[in-house]
């Protein structure tokens, strides 16, 4: 008991320092391997990496409400410059890691209580409509509890039903002001919301993806930021094009559909052309597409490539199913894990690369989905709490 309470304790401040930026060689590789000894590991990691899952359990342990200090402190070192950022980090780091040792604290009585208590399957259930919405003034809206109409200037914004959000401008176009205000709206993981610019312009937005975009556009173009997936249907208006800027390429369009995916941690953006027509922009290259067509960004080195693809199966998403063409179990297991909110641990790393084809519906519970790959006959898995482990 006595060294397991050691290693807790030891790998928490280790987590605290990572997430400050204050960890070394010795110690990265001291944490990656206690990330590599087992699932429950790497679940306990992926969790202190949770804003919300830290302020909460420390709260629990020590009855005090730690989401504002907490928060501000992430807001501080955020704002600092990379001169200043060394000395303060070794200030706030120590205060990060006294946080995730008392988690630790957390974990372990947690745990040990848990080993008393016989474990309760609980079905893993799809995403649904959740979005937190950014303003301008940086107050944050949980969009699922939305209610009232939000008035910004002469826009206002409402849902108008339980997983869109529109803009309407009541301003004629000379009249806007020159001053740009922001809004983003985020989809975390185990989410998707639908939304409609000022423009009229629909947005789609997958899980783990968040959208920049102005409140109501002015000037020469309509640009818009995205992280993660989304499908578009501009407005049409070739007086203002539209841009949407993905990692490094630039999307231009006048109207049209199309979809693009590019997760961080993934290589590759997938620009894909539904109808109309794009130009997909980098750095010292551009390609233009046409319906059917898809673009492959390599962000490594730069490099684009183009192909045909079946657009309906790119799109699938939108639709309420995951179709896998000639995907490979990482690549599945990337979208199942960013919609049903789960981690993934695979015993072999080598299954990683094993390539499946198919249909799986996109609002089954996870073990249904799971079901299905499994009858392939090349993989196994097994749920321990939001954890999958895949194994032969």
């Amino acid at each position: 008991m006595e060294k397991l309470e050691h290693t807790v304790f030891q790998i928490s401040e280790l987590i605290g320092k990572e997430r400050f930026g204050t960890l070394s060689e010795e110690e990265n590789e001291v944490l990656e391997e206690w990330r590599r000894q087992s699932a429950e590991h790497e679940t306990l990691y992926q969790k202190l990496q949770d804003t919300r899952y830290l302020s909460e359990s420390v709260a629990r342990l020590s009855g005090i409400d730690t989401r504002q200090p907490l928060l501000h402190m992430q807001r501080q070192i955020a704002g600092f410059t990379r001169r200043r950022q060394v000395l303060r980090l070794r200030q706030i780091g120590g205060v990060a890691a006294l946080f995730l040792i008392l988690l630790g604290g957390f974990w372990l009585v947690h745990r040990q209580s848990s080993l008393r208590q016989p474990p309760v399957d609980r079905p893993i259930l799809a995403g649904g409509p959740r979005a937190v919405l950014h303003l301008g003034n940086g107050e944050l809206i949980h969009l699922d509890t939305l209610q009232q109409t939000i008035t910004q200037g002469e826009v206002r914004i409402s849902k108008t039903d339980d997983r869109k959000l529109s803009y309407d401008s009541r301003q004629e176009k000379n009249e806007k002001s020159g001053k740009v205000v922001y809004n983003e709206i985020e989809i975390p993981r185990g989410g998707e919301f639908d939304l409609v610019l000022a423009d009229g312009t629909q947005v789609w937005l997958n899980a783990e993806s968040r959208l920049r975009y102005p409140v109501e556009f002015s000037g020469k173009e309509r640009k818009v930021v995205l992280e993660g997936e989304a499908y578009f249907q501009v407005k049409k208006n070739p007086s203002l094009p539209f841009r949407v800027e993905i990692r490094n390429q630039v999307i231009e369009v006048l109207g049209t559909e199309f979809n693009v995916s590019g997760y961080k941690d993934e290589v590759h953006v997938y620009t894909t052309l539904v109808n109309g027509k794009v130009k997909v922009a980098t750095t010292g290259r551009d390609m233009t597409l046409l319906p059917g067509e898809q673009c492959v960004l390599d962000t490594g080195d730069g490099s684009m490539i183009r192909q045909q693809v079946d657009v309906d199966k790119i799109i699938s998403w939108k639709k309420g199913k995951f179709i896998l063409e000639e995907q490979t179990l990482e690549q599945i297991m990337q979208k199942l894990a960013r919609w049903y909110d789960i981690t993934v641990f695979y015993q072999n790393p080598a299954l990683k690369n094993k390539v499946f084809k198919g249909s799986v519906p996109r609002y089954a519970e996870l073990q249904q989905v799971l079901n299905i790959l499994e009858k392939t006959g090349e993989v196994q898995f097994h749920i321990q709490n939001r954890t999958v482990i895949v194994k032969e």
